[in-house]
């Protein structure tokens, strides 16, 4: 099982004023000195998202930040959890993907999902609707242009005729493609490419019994090296308490945002309670290895991400500080080697 950490790139609360271009600046490296950590303390990979359209997002151009993790690293794979490969050309993204490919010589694994927020496709002026078959055309069309020297293509949305792309990726025939998916439609996609990757599961038992049919299914297709990957997330602290009060309502914060709900007290604790029950923990290193044990044990997945949120620069709840980030960074990574 693989671990790998991701530098996140949120920066502060839902709908705060637009960042000046200093604290942007300073967020950019906070990030790289991050993957450098988790690099150097043991974690196997770095793994980013994609977003836009929101002021908490510093970093909505994944591929680049790719690029500066490919200079600043050595070891540690690059995946993109998940990249919307529909809101950009799929000849320039694949190009694009292929070119980190080779600066970090063969450690990127692309990420890909169909996408659901509505502000981003508005941003790119992409339709909702058909959002499913545009994607399988971008796949399609990227797996194209990577592994055959010449590329024709009559799609819905895409047509190619005799197209090359030079140079092809560092690795060959191309970097593996994980499908990001939470619905059961798009998740049965994934058993036609290299893996699957879920963030916000439920509880082990239930993720069990759906990874192992995703497995029998991903096994009768031919994909003999089908990868299942999750992210989990959380905070290290061996004052469990003090983990509790002072991080869980970063993740309450960011479920109520999505689900709308009003947050009084009760309710707070409500969320925490379910989070911490399914892919949140919160407290000391025992608490983490015996987690991350029962997971190995009953999911058994093939690589995990463990995401701990960035700081808020200011404000009048209790964030962690940038050093904070990286002292619990180090403190996940000395616990790897007793997996």
């Amino acid at each position: 099982m693989k671990i790998a950490y991701m530098p996140d790139t949120h920066f502060g609360v839902f709908d705060q004023p637009i960042p000046p271009p200093d604290e942007v600046a300073d967020a950019a490296e906070h990030l790289l000195v991050e993957a450098e950590l988790a690099e150097s303390v043991g974690f196997d990979g770095c793994w980013l998202p994609e977003r836009h359209a929101r002021t908490e997002t510093f970093f909505p151009a994944t591929i680049t930040l790719l690029a500066a993790l490919a200079a600043r690293t050595k070891r540690v794979d690059l995946a993109t959890t998940v990249m919307m490969p529909t809101f950009h050309h799929p000849v320039h993204l694949a190009e694009q993907l292929a070119m980190v490919d080779h600066l970090s010589r063969g450690r990127l694994i692309f990420g890909a999902g169909v996408g659901y927020h509505e502000d981003y496709f508005r941003l790119f002026g992409v339709p909702m609707e058909g959002r499913g078959r545009r994607f399988e055309e971008t796949l399609a069309v990227i797996d194209g242009v990577w592994t055959k020297e010449r590329f024709s293509f009559d799609g819905e949305f895409y047509q190619y005729d005799d197209v090359q792309l030079t140079p092809k990726p560092y690795q060959q025939p191309r970097p593996p493609i994980w499908i990001g998916a939470f619905n059961p439609k798009a998740i049965e996609r994934a058993v036609h490419w290299d893996g699957w990757v879920w963030w916000f599961p439920p509880t082990l038992e239930e993720c069990a019994q759906i990874v192992n049919d995703m497995r029998e299914q991903a096994d009768k297709n031919g994909r003999k090296n089908w990868s299942f990957a999750m992210g989990i997330e959380g905070w290290i602290d061996e004052d469990e308490a003090r983990a509790r009060d002072r991080h869980g309502h970063r993740w309450v914060r960011e479920s109520s945002f999505y689900d709308g709900a009003n947050l009084g007290t009760a309710k707070l604790h409500d969320i925490q309670a379910e989070l911490e029950s399914k892919f949140l923990t919160l407290g000391g290193r025992q608490k983490w290895l015996d987690h991350l044990g029962r997971l190995r044990d009953i999911v058994n997945p093939d690589y995990i991400c463990i995401r701990t949120r960035t700081p808020k620069p200011e404000g009048d709840v209790y964030y962690p500080s940038k050093q904070e980030c990286l002292e619990c960074i180090e403190q996940l990574g000395g616990m790897l080697d007793q997996l």
